[in-house]
């Protein structure tokens, strides 16, 4: 029996590769024929796949799209995974339908047009059918997003499996498989609502926030971030609506962060301990504010980018009343630039999100989350920087240590900074002072505003200028030094060198050039070597006239000129006896000489004053007599 039915069967094969092969012969110069052998051998062997596939292939190299369509469906719904042949020109197809529009080549374009004329449900069943029978994973993923961008409402049931396929392809392929869930697969599903367990939604989530954040730190020069926050903010509006959170705020490159923290607070105030939606909603802020911050510190400013550092700004005599509450807020930060406003707000709501994530029902998944973020360098800078906002000095100078400093300017400003922090200027602080002074930056920028304040602390963002760097080293010096105008023997070289030392802010410190020339008056004489080298302003010159006029009978000059100048000569002009009238002619003649230098750029001169002069102003502020060679 068996023997006959083998037979049989083989008898059948032998006859259906005879009508194939009749066919084939005729397919190159009669198609009519080799069609009607082949309707011939469907008629009889309705399913064999080579008739069925001969048949297909005839209609394909015909250019017939709407019958080749026809046998193509029958054949991926009857066959399957039964033939090799059948799932090559089903991955020909694939290729075709991902291939952008404008890169398909004369084959593939067949496959675009057959495909059309396939019906909606074959469609659907013969890409789900390469799907299944599909085992490279990065292959199934781009099938399924073809079955998305096919069938968009097949979105639903096909994308859970979607995404799950792509957060376990991160541990093999980690870019590769980000970028096909920012890029292709969550855009596809922004208006759908499809069911995903929390931990997978949380890992999305990550995953999306780790792409975009190096998408920024990437391309932040080379273009407006504003859109990449925008799709950041349009991946955590879609978590919201999956896990069914109370929805947050799109984003809008016009509202400050105060308008993302206050809807913050409201949410917080309604949520349970420890809520999920809480800490996605404060992360997302946190960084959004920690990046307008890193972002505004640096502005484009006579073709180079400034940088701005947060540091202690001064303090007029301040009492602090029993009463003050103030005493024991966070110090406020002074707009001292155009941009600084910006930059202390974008500051003080990270600081805000920051303390937040901080507390204990968040501080362990937030710490978790942050291991999976590149933001090493931001953070790193704003710990050191909230630490001082704080007044935390010792872990201020640890996070210092633990800092990657760009330049030898800011590490020497932040050690000043610190040093200002702990109250008066230290012969350490006025190392730091020398150094910054040795390194000015090439930019010269302007006069900041608002460098001192009557109030109990204040910080500024000053920025890495020379003008702004010699203000804020001059404003440190002279607060130090002024503080011995109220000793009994203060000597006419501190007078002297307060004078050198206002001119850079003249007239913001009028009270304090009063009290100066009052004194000179009072002693009727005033002796400064470096008069002629560093005095030049003209208020001043003409109080020293004023002076002399007023006073000449009894009042006494003696000044010189720098010893830089060596072909100088040294200069005593006295108003007593015989020499009057000469001594009149000499320092008019000076005066006329320091007025005519009125215009000379008073950042060189200042700078190049603390560094000539910097062993007679220690002197002068500690009492310390430096070595020979100037070192500290």
């Amino acid at each position: 029996m068996d023997y006959i039915l083998n037979n049989i069967m083989a008898t059948l094969i032998a006859d259906e590769q005879y009508l194939v092969s009749q066919a084939q012969k005729l397919r190159n110069n009669d198609v009519a024929s080799a069609k009607a052998w082949l309707i011939t051998a469907k008629t009889l062997f309705p399913n064999s796949f080579d008739i069925l596939f001969e048949a297909y292939k005839l209609e394909k190299e015909a250019n017939n799209f709407e019958e080749a369509a026809k046998c193509f469906s029958n054949i991926a719904l009857t066959f399957q995974n039964q033939n090799v042949e059948l799932w090559n020109e089903v991955n020909e197809l694939t290729n075709a339908l991902r291939a952008p529009e404008n890169e398909i080549t004369p084959a593939q374009e067949f496959y675009v047009k057959m495909f059309q004329h396939v019906s909606y449900d074959v469609q659907h069943k013969i890409l789900l059918l390469t799907v299944n029978n599909t085992e490279n994973s990065i292959h199934q993923c781009k099938l399924l997003l073809l079955i998305l961008k096919r069938f968009p409402q097949a979105a639903i049931t096909h994308s859970p499996r979607l995404l799950e396929m792509i957060a376990d392809g991160m541990k093999q392929n980690p870019q590769k498989y980000q970028e096909m869930l920012v890029e292709e697969a969550l855009p596809l599903i922004y208006h759908k609502t499809p069911k995903l367990s929390p931990v997978l939604v949380c890992r999305l989530f990550t995953i999306s926030l780790e792409y975009y954040i190096r998408q920024i730190i990437d391309d932040e020069i080379k273009c407006d971030t504003n859109e990449t926050w925008k799709k950041i903010f349009q991946v955590l509006m879609l978590c919201a609506k999956i896990l069914h959170w109370e929805t947050f705020l799109p984003f809008n490159k016009t509202w400050g962060q105060n308008v993302y923290w206050d809807k913050l607070i409201e949410i917080v105030s309604t949520s349970s301990v420890g809520s999920p939606q809480v800490l996605f909603y404060a992360t997302t802020l946190f960084i959004y504010s920690l990046h307008c911050y890193i972002k505004n510190c640096y502005i484009r400013s006579e073709d180079a980018d400034i940088n701005h550092v947060l540091v202690e700004g001064f303090t007029v005599d301040w009492k602090v009343e029993a009463t003050d509450v103030q005493s024991m807020e966070p110090p406020q930060i002074s707009l001292t630039t155009p941009t600084s406003k910006e930059i202390s707000k974008a500051f003080v709501h990270a600081a805000q999100c920051w303390q937040l994530l901080n507390t204990e029902r968040f501080q362990s998944d937030f710490s978790k989350l942050l291991l999976t973020l590149p933001l090493a360098a931001w953070i790193s800078r704003f710990l050191f920087d909230l630490a001082i906002y704080f007044g935390h000095q010792e872990e201020a100078k640890k996070l210092m240590s633990e800092m990657i400093v760009t330049t030898n300017v800011v590490q020497n400003l932040q050690l000043l900074s610190l040093n200002l922090l702990q109250g008066n200027l230290t012969l350490q602080g006025f190392e730091c002072i020398v150094k910054i002074i040795a390194d000015l930056p090439a930019t010269q920028g302007n006069i900041l505003e608002h460098l001192t304040l009557k109030v109990p602390r204040h910080m500024i963002f000053i920025p890495l200028t020379q003008k702004a760097l010699v203000q804020y080293c001059t404003k440190a010096i002279v607060n130090t030094l002024s503080r011995k105008l109220y000793e009994p023997n203060c000597s006419d070289q501190i007078l002297g060198d307060l004078l050198v030392l206002l001119q850079f802010e003249y007239p913001r410190d009028t009270l304090m050039a009063e009290q100066i020339f009052a004194l000179i008056t009072s002693r009727c004489a005033f002796v400064y070597r470096p008069f002629t080298t560093y005095i030049i302003s003209i208020d001043f010159i003409e109080e020293f006239m004023h002076i002399w006029h007023t006073h000449n009978e009894d009042f006494t000059f003696d000044i010189s000129s720098s010893p830089i100048q060596a072909s100088s000569s040294v200069c005593r002009v006295g108003s007593r006896g015989t020499e009057k009238g000469t001594a009149r002619e000499d320092l008019r003649l000076i005066m006329k000489q320091q007025i005519a230098r009125a215009n000379e750029p008073l950042t060189t001169l200042i700078a190049s004053f603390i560094a000539q002069e910097h062993m007679e102003l220690v002197r002068n502020m500690f009492g310390v007599t430096l070595t020979n060679d100037g070192s500290f």
